[in-house]
């Protein structure tokens, strides 16, 4: 009867918004027709608070209704908090600082300094490593078992029930179902008999596998990546990731894959792997008791498990960032790449697939595809994303369908579906060859091209009919039956995924675009045979992969790591530009019609999942969306029993405490369950009884005696927000930052609450959406506000200002409070029914728009009238020395970027303008312009690249001689042409010396003359640029020609240095060219920096060839904010440059890899070891070269004696001189670089047969000599040396290509040794020196720049070496593990040594500190009072500051808000410039925020910015450090109780963290004294102050023990328990009034 009752009353409820919407439709109409262009022709937020006033009063009737006893609280619960119940949210700063505190105890606990650090440290390393092992053992284990049930279908082993089906054929004693001899040539009989075998025998294993997951754990169905994302975005579902469903998950997948349904292993191995996490996390105290840290731990497992579901582990990697995980800080990055390490050497050490490598459908690809096949591939990618909307919309429609509730799950068990599902599977798969047996024998099929190396093919292949001898079978046949198989499969897969078995779609849409791609293929290699557009041959193979790639990026929607995993599977590393170009055109395709396939999981199941924030949500703000209706708890909290009864009962995970039910000022939030807990142990002592009074005696100014203080258990460092702020930028804080809920408050006072899960339920539902025109901004940013604002601002009645007050008490915020005697009492109970019956009456209000904020300050302005003081910026009036922090000194040069000012401006500027008012054309261009201008860009640098190459490679021949009959030919396209400049020894040598050194030369006076900026790599810089800071002259055109003609002089001269990182220099300056182009990225940074990580993808892409390397250097390395669209349009510019350089094809090799390398044999376990050695060497030669660098650099700095001494051209000869003498008596030292790379990376075995070899070789062995040994040790140590004098001097220049030949190097002496050792002991078949080349080059560029997963791509896109993919992995992680023990990475070495004001990721170093330790407390400061224009201006053109706190007055430093200095003063100019009747005593006012009035005053309140973050003195500076880098503002405004306290600036924090004034202590004494020695036994044990002098806030009262600083007399000057909230603190006392009012 409840239920029925219920139902009836939410029925009445929709009956009732039903017949009240044709109202509210006259209330927006009336709206829009008082405020022009706001609501337009769209829906402008369904009257929010109208809605939100009835359906509170409804909701109150229904909760009333439903009332039992008389202390329950009539209280209503949103509908939003309502949906997710099940699901508790995670605050991940606090977990971070709940860590950091146990990770800080148990150092300083613990006596053995081995088990602490196993504790805190190892366990953070050994922990994923166990994961990886375990996830590659269930992944082995699912593997063999499916594998032989599978089998079972078929027939059956007579010597062994257990053996392998493959070998037991082998070895005869396999007996099939339908008889002996293939099925094709039995009989009908026979036929149906096995037909009948495989689809009883199938059904029953679908149907066993649906049963234990049914009974035994029902998550365990599908593929639980849905679920993982769920996770990892903050909530908690503790049974998604329980042992027994570890177990069932195992068992019912080897059953599910056996059965032969359409369906794959790999997603629901990510599912494994995150259980194994979640059990491994109980073996830690550290994990186990932090929701934080154990999603870390199971983000590095999602990427074990693709990498043992794909042996992919790069592609792991980059599946969990992109795909899977919402936090993926560096940390995270490379335990993750450490666990899909463990987990890949795990599986080779396995070895399931028995041969020997990771690849699980190697495919052979001799050559690239034609340039003219690519609009082929493209059209593979229309499919793939066609296909995949299809796929999504059919299986979300299915499974909505048989979802639990409906109709037909009433009717069909899930084991009966699963049974229906598997049985059709199985009588429609069996006819065909293609469908018969399991997917991935299918697909490695199709993905093998039959001609030109039918000899490479393994001898185990059945190509099932798929080729002629060693050519294609081209048939219509054929076709007809690959267009049926995949028609099949795709039918059957939409019907199967998601229904009651573990079950993943990888391998299904793999097989379906495999079928798709090879007909195409087909048709493409008929097509060519009779027009011959391509050059090369036609491999339909190839076609094949392109299409599994391309449909499966129309399902999943991934991108950067679908490639990547690619790649992986087939070992076709020559076709990363086709698959880039299939995945990114089935994304653009399959996103115009719906989300990715787990998105859409995740709604369609009511998961609460945060997506990347997206343009819509500029257009509303936080006082539309936030909720109003709360349980508050006050400082005053009643009895101990009634408090304990109202946590016990609510289901809320805290409460906002205020002051009294009177004063609602914000005074923090308190945790339910830390409450609860501390409560009821409180009672369990017996030391206490429910009656004795609870109090928070910290925010209260006489205290109870005898009462219990719950000071402690306040969380004062809950983000707040006002009304005001932009919807987009609470995304950011909910996604970036990981908190769970942030207060709204409006002047101290609490005015609402957003939770994340409530958030969440506004973008489902649709509640936030695009608007013509937002009121926010018409009051901020384009004129004031309505008509009803201009009539309450302008009137002077204290009356008015009175009755405002009481209005806006009662619509704002209904806050209901615990009586003492365990009842309800609502804070203006008496004002809200009349404010409900003015709703119905007087239509033309607007609630929780404009008006709201328009009453909080008109009511703020009635308090009292203001003091006319402000502080004036100029010295000379006030008689006294400006004063500026250091800290705002030392990087004044550089201009700060607010990421989320710079992207509201975008949206209000140009997209909000175009989506309403442009034209179809003018949004097409507008949705355009961010794809062309990536686009060109990396056009361009190819083209420049490739200039670079050409001239370089000839002008360095020149150094040796010239060509007779072209003399624009280099050497070797001169071929027999070519002449030495003399036959003497000696006059050779002369002119190899003279030229380098004259190349040089040239190069660095260049430089130093026209664009000093050009010199060096420019990666430190353009860090710092993405970081956040403004460097104009790094990225001026003059700077790119220098930086050209500079690089290829400096490259030519042979000096020790590379082209590669300054490439990125050159693309990023073509950015910064083309942002020029488009009004929406010249006139915008952040846009313009999301231009500028694009750009250095594609230098990097143009610099090696690996497009994808350049994408992840990007993002590892350089870019600080990299969203999901900038990583796409990185991808796409990386995408162009490449074909771009393909199409140049600049060095002739008509491919991209740099370094193409041969080999046969996969390296040996037993080698494993020796590749660890070369990764410690290289972090110790990177840590050397970084410490011997960085000093040589810092002696030769400008202003340093040497530089007086010694012009840099001169010192640039120098260092070419001595390069040049040094490096012409060694063979390897002499010619380019880069040649002698290419012949240490090669094997004697199988290096081609044109190659010099140098020596290297004796025949087809390697020559192993101690003279050839002491060749190489002494080219790579005299290259080391010459690179660390090079790097840094006066030329452009950069550093991979001399770190990689001294790793090459020393990697070449050890093979040979290793080689040597092994002819002794036989620990390996064969060992090949050029791997050990190969993996010493990763390990010693590793260890100097200390990037791991973007290099180790960089590494295998150079040398074309996938196999080697672990090696380097293992190398590359050892040199950064080993290098970080000693230092930073060059990079941010030579940030630190320039100066530049750079933010690097979050440490664990700043938790000990807090706000209130560093903040600016010394400010200028504008009030609210009038002064005039020429003062205000005068003021602003002498400032150095970039802007003003704006606070009331003086005496009250409530603080409104903050003036940016530029744009008042640009516009003060004007206004005095156009207009005549403005004159410099012009007076001008804030008008909106005062009720000083001036007839005739010019307005300033638009260009008070109210979004400023607000922090409170006492929050984390880790999480200041995340606010800063994450969300990207600029600076943070630091209050208490509403009154400015101080500020804190990017480039002040940054300032702190280089001096070192942030660092680790052994106890926080600001902590300490704000918790006091509360004992939390006795009631009378809180904290009492020795000194009274407090105010209620618990600050000194003003002028009780106050210096003339504003400080606590005797504190250090950060005390934290002290604020200068007086005049003198906030130097507002030495300025004079500017203008009476």
């Amino acid at each position: 009867r409840a239920q029925q009752k219920r139902g009836q009353v939410f029925a009445h409820l929709v009956d009732m918004e039903s017949r009240h919407e044709h109202e509210k439709i006259e209330v927006d109409a009336v709206a829009s027709r008082r405020l022009p262009g706001v609501l337009g022709t769209e829906r402008r937020h369904q009257s929010l608070q109208i809605m939100r006033q009835r359906v509170s009063m409804s909701l109150q009737q229904v909760a009333t209704t439903f009332q039992r006893g008389k202390n329950k609280s009539p209280g209503k619960k949103k509908h939003s908090l309502k949906i997710w119940d099940r699901f508790e949210t995670v605050s991940f700063p606090n977990e971070e600082s709940k860590d950091w505190h146990h990770t800080s105890q148990v150092m300083e606990t613990r006596q053995n300094w081995c088990r602490a650090a196993l504790h805190t440290r190892l366990i953070t390393w050994l922990l994923p490593g166990l994961i990886g092992f375990l996830t590659a053992s269930s992944g082995v284990l699912i593997e063999k078992v499916s594998d032989r049930l599978n089998g079972v279908l078929f027939g059956y082993c007579t010597s062994n029930a257990f053996a392998d089906p493959a070998e037991c054929r082998a070895s005869g004693s396999w007996v099939n179902w339908w008889g002996n001899g293939s099925l094709g040539s039995q009989s009908w009989p026979d036929y149906l008999q096995g037909w009948m075998f495989y689809v009883l025998l199938a059904t029953a294993l679908a149907s066993f596998s649906a049963t234990i997951v049914r009974f035994f754990a029902p998550t365990a169905r599908g593929s639980g990546i849905p679920e993982v994302k769920t996770i990892l975005g903050g909530f908690v579902m503790a049974e998604v990731l329980e042992f027994k469903t570890l177990v069932v998950k195992v068992v019912g997948l080897a059953f599910s894959v056996s059965s032969g349904m359409a369906l794959g292993k790999e997603g629901p191995l990510v599912h494994v792997a995150c259980c194994w996490a979640n059990f491994c996390s109980k073996l830690s105290p550290r994990y186990m008791q932090n929701e934080g840290k154990r999603r870390e731990l199971i983000s590095t497992a999602a990427a074990a498990g693709v990498a043992v579901a794909f042996g992919a582990p790069v592609g792991g990697v980059l599946f969990s960032y992109e795909e899977v995980s919402t936090m993926f800080p560096q940390k995270t990055m490379i335990r993750a790449f450490f666990a899909a390490v463990v987990a890949a050497l795990t599986l080779l050490w396995y070895n399931p697939t028995g041969t020997g490598k990771l690849t699980m459908f190697e495919a052979f690809t001799p050559d690239m595809p034609s340039i003219y096949e690519f609009p082929w591939f493209v059209a593979l990618g229309v499919m793939g994303g066609i296909l995949g909307a299809l796929f999504v919309h059919w299986n979300i429609k299915v499974s909505a369908g048989r979802a639990e509730g409906t109709a037909f799950r009433r009717r069909v068990p899930i084991i009966a579906e699963v049974a229906a599902i598997a049985l059709l599977t199985a009588l429609t798969s069996f006819p065909s060859t293609y469908t018969r047996e399991l997917s991935p024998v299918t697909i490695r099929a199709l993905f093998h091209s039959c001609d030109d190396f039918a000899e490479a093919r393994p001898v185990s292949q059945d190509m099932m009919g798929l080729c002629d001898g060693p050519e294609p079978l081209l048939s219509l046949s054929l076709v007809s039956s690959l267009v049926i198989a995949s028609a099949l499969r795709f039918l059957q897969m939409t019907i199967t995924f998601g229904t009651g078995v573990p079950c993943g779609l990888f391998v299904p849409s793999l097989y379906t675009g495999a079928c798709l791609g090879r007909c195409l293929g087909m048709f493409v290699r008929w097509l060519n045979a009779y027009f011959g557009f391509a050059m090369a041959v036609v491999h339909p193979g190839v076609y094949a992969m392109v299409g599994a790639a391309a449909v499966l990026g129309g399902v999943c929607r991934v991108t950067i790591s679908l490639v990547v995993i690619m790649y992986e599977l087939t070992s076709a590393l020559q076709l990363i530009v086709p698959f880039m170009l299939a995945v990114l055109t089935a994304k653009w395709v399959g996103d115009s019609f719906t989300h990715g396939i787990y998105d859409c999981c995740i709604r369609l199941r009511g998961y609460p999942y945060l997506h990347e924030p997206d343009d819509f949500t500029f257009g509303t703000r936080a006082c539309d969306i936030m909720d109003e209706e709360l349980e508050c708890v006050c400082a005053d909290a009643g009895s101990l029993g009634d408090l304990l009864r109202q946590v016990s009962d609510t289901q809320f995970g805290g409460f906002p405490l205020v002051r009294s039910p009177s004063d609602r000022t914000l005074l923090g939030y308190v945790h339910t369950q830390q409450v609860r807990s501390h409560l009821e142990n409180l009672l369990s002592t017996g030391s206490v009884g429910t009656d004795i009074p609870v109090i928070f005696g910290r925010f209260l100014q006489e205290k109870r005696s005898g009462a219990v203080d719950l000071s402690k258990l306040v969380d004062e460092t809950t983000l707040r927000i006002v009304p005001e702020t932009p919807l987009a930028q609470v995304h950011n804080i909910f996604r970036q930052l990981g908190i769970k809920i942030v207060l709204v408050t409006r002047f101290a006072e609490l005015a609402g609450i957003i939770t994340k899960k409530s958030f969440v339920h506004h973008l489902e539902t649709g509640s936030i959406g695009h608007i013509t025109h937002d009121p926010a901004v018409a009051g901020t940013a384009h004129g004031a506000g309505g008509d009803y604002f201009e009539s309450i601002a302008e009137g002077t009645d204290n009356g008015a200002g009175k009755a405002v007050h009481k209005a806006r008490k009662a619509q704002t915020l209904h806050v209901r409070f615990r009586a003492d005697e365990g009842g309800s009492v609502d804070a203006h109970a008496t004002e809200a029914p009349q404010l409900q019956s003015d709703i119905r009456q007087s239509r033309h209000r607007r609630e929780s728009l404009q008006k709201m904020r328009d009453m909080f300050v008109s009511a703020f302005s009635s308090k009292g009238p203001n003091t006319n003081l402000v502080r004036a910026g100029t010295a000379e009036e006030n008689g006294l020395v400006q004063r500026v922090k250091k800290s705002l000194k030392k990087y004044n040069k550089y201009t700060t970027v607010s990421f989320p000012t710079e992207d509201a401006k975008d949206f209000h500027e140009h997209t909000s303008s175009i989506l309403s008012k442009g034209s179809r054309l003018q949004k097409f261009a507008h949705a355009l312009v961010p794809w062309l201008i990536p686009a060109l860009v990396g056009f361009l640098t190819a083209t420049v690249g490739s200039l670079i190459e050409v001239a370089s490679d000839w002008m360095n021949s020149l150094r040796f001689g010239r060509c007779l009959s072209n003399s624009f030919l280099g050497r070797e396209a001169c071929g027999a042409d070519w002449v030495a400049w003399s036959t003497s020894e000696m006059q050779a040598f002369a002119s190899y010396v003279v030229i380098s050194v004259a190349f040089a030369a040239v190069s660095a006076a260049l430089v130093r003359a026209f664009a000093p900026m050009a010199r060096g790599s420019g990666i430190p810089e353009v860090k710092t640029i993405l970081g956040g800071f403004v460097m104009n002259e790094v990225l001026e055109f003059k700077t790119l020609v220098v930086k050209v003609i500079g690089l290829t002089l400096s490259v030519s001269s042979g000096m020790s240095l590379g082209k590669e990182g300054p490439l990125v220099h050159v693309a990023c300056c073509w950015a910064n060219f083309c942002s020029k182009l488009s009004s929406r990225y010249v006139e915008n940074e952040a846009k313009r920096r999301e231009l500028i990580s694009t750009a250095a993808a594609a230098g990097v892409s143009v610099a090696f060839g690996t497009p994808l390397g350049g994408v992840l250097f990007s993002y590892e390395e350089v870019s600080t904010m990299f969203p999901q669209k900038t990583m796409v349009r990185a991808f796409f510019a990386a995408v162009i440059a490449a074909l771009s350089l393909s199409w140049y094809n600049p060095a002739g090799r008509g491919r991209l890899t740099m370094f193409q390398t041969h080999f046969v044999q996969m390296p040996s376990l037993a080698e494993y070891p020796w590749f660890l050695i070369l990764g410690a060497v290289g972090g110790v030669l990177g840590a050397v070269f970084v410490h011997f660098n960085i000093k040589i650099s810092a002696a030769r700095q400008e202003g340093t004696a040497f530089r007086k001494r010694v012009p840099i051209v001169a010192e640039v000869s120098m260092i070419a001189l001595v390069t040049a003498l040094t490096s012409w008596p060694l063979l390897f030292t002499r010619g380019l670089s880069t040649s002698t790379i290419q012949v240490l990376f090669q094997g004697c075995g199988h290096a081609p047969e044109d190659m010099d070899m140098m020596g290297l070789c004796a025949g087809d062995d390697t020559l192993i000599s101690m003279e050839l040994v002491t060749s190489l040790g002494l080219a790579a140590l005299l290259r080391f040396v010459q690179m660390t004098f090079t790097f840094g001097t006066g030329v452009p220049c950069g550093l991979f290509v001399p770190s990689l030949y001294t790793g090459a190097c020393l990697g070449r002496c050890l093979g040979m040794f290793v080689t040597w050792l092994n002819g002794h002991y036989h620990f390996a078949a064969a060992v090949d020196t050029g791997v050990y080349a190969m993996v010493g080059a990763a390990a010693v560029l590793g260890g100097v720049c200390r990037v791991t997963i973007s290099l180790v791509v960089i590494m295998f896109g150079l040398t074309g070496a996938l196999q080697l993919i672990v090696p380097f992995m293992l190398a590359v992680l050892t040199a950064k593990f080993v290098g970080d023990r000693f230092g930073d990475g060059i990079y941010d070495a030579c940030i630190v040594l320039r100066g530049y004001p750079y933010l690097h990721e979050p440490d664990e170093v700043s938790f000990n500190a807090r706000a209130c330790d560093i903040m600016d407390d010394e400010l200028e400061c504008i009030n609210t009072q009038p002064t005039t224009l020429g003062q205000l201006l005068e003021m602003l053109r002498k400032t150095t500051f970039g802007g003003f706190p704006l606070i009331s007055s003086g005496e009250d430093h409530t603080l409104l808000g903050y003036i940016h200095t530029e744009p008042l003063r640009r516009h003060l100019e004007k206004t005095l410039g156009q207009s005549a009747l403005m004159r410099e005593d012009f007076p001008v006012i804030f008008k909106k925020y005062t009720t000083s009035r001036v007839q005739g005053a010019l307005d300033l309140s638009k260009f008070v910015d109210e979004t400023v973050v607000r922090i409170v003195p006492e929050t984390p500076l880790a999480q200041v450090h995340n606010i800063f880098r994450q969300l990207g503002v600029k600076l943070v405004l630091v209050a208490r109780f509403g009154h400015l306290a101080g500020m804190i600036t990017k480039k002040g924090f940054v300032d702190h963290l280089h001096e070192g004034h942030i660092g680790h202590v052994a106890k926080d004494p600001v902590v300490h004294a704000l918790e006091g020695p509360a004992s939390d036994a006795s009631p009378d044990a809180s904290p009492e102050r020795k000194d009274h002098k407090e105010d209620r806030f618990g600050l000194p009262k003003s002028g009780a023990g106050i210096t003339k600083d504003g400080r606590a007399a005797g504190s250090s000057p950060k005390q934290c328990t002290t604020f200068p909230f007086t005049s003198a603190g906030l130097r507002s006392d030495l300025a004079a009034p500017l203008l009476e009012p």
